[in-house]
């Protein structure tokens, strides 16, 4: 009998193609331009005190799952897996790999196990479109923070430093372009006064 976790994960079990390419994008794109506009008065479910730190909180956690998402997006667009092969399977060639180069070996993907952020990021400029990550790496790996920490804890203090945000827009600017052939222009308002910016063309 399948354990609740097991139940629970069934649901979202899937072996993905290109065809699930443009929910992951949207939901990319929707995710990061709610994290550039988010203000501290869209937090009123939070008290006064607490509102800028639940806005950056939830700033971060965008960014971080948009960007494992706008990579998968990546991956599959160019046309390559995003589920791990079933464990115990022999001869799996390198990530990233092609379903087709998946059938050809014999190797099943697993519907449960997707390929995580740091994989992702660490093979990215194996994907011909993107190649050297060059500038784009600071941003990307300063987001798989953001998801990792804000996933796990509540920290009530944050150093705020504007060039992390900058890192990251650098980096998105870059991977829409290669990956995408989009244009962005995007400015995550963090500080004060300063104006949010997201548009895509």
């Amino acid at each position: 009998m399948p354990s609740i976790d097991q139940t629970a994960k069934a649901q979202f079990a899937k072996v993905f193609t290109k065809a699930d390419l443009p929910v992951f994008k949207r939901v990319a794109d929707t995710y990061f331009e709610r994290a550039a506009r988010l203000r501290k008065s869209d937090m009123s479910a939070f008290p006064l005190k607490m509102r800028l730190l639940a806005r950056n909180i939830e700033k971060r956690l965008l960014i971080g799952i948009g960007t494992e998402l706008l990579l998968k997006a990546v991956y599959l667009r160019h046309g390559f897996a995003i589920n791990k092969a079933t464990r115990g399977a022999v001869g799996v060639p390198a990530f990233p790999f092609t379903a087709a180069q998946a059938t050809a070996a014999g190797i099943a993907l697993d519907p449960n196990e997707t390929y995580m952020l740091n994989d992702l990021i660490q093979c990215l400029h194996r994907v011909p479109a993107i190649g050297a990550l060059g500038p784009l790496e600071p941003g990307l790996r300063i987001a798989k923070v953001f998801r990792n920490k804000e996933g796990h804890a509540v920290v009530s203090a944050h150093r705020f430093d504007a060039q992390e945000y900058r890192e990251i827009e650098t980096a998105l600017v870059g991977v829409y372009a290669r990956g995408f052939g989009q244009t962005l222009r995007v400015t995550i308002s963090m500080a004060p006064h300063e104006r949010a910016a997201w548009k895509l063309s």
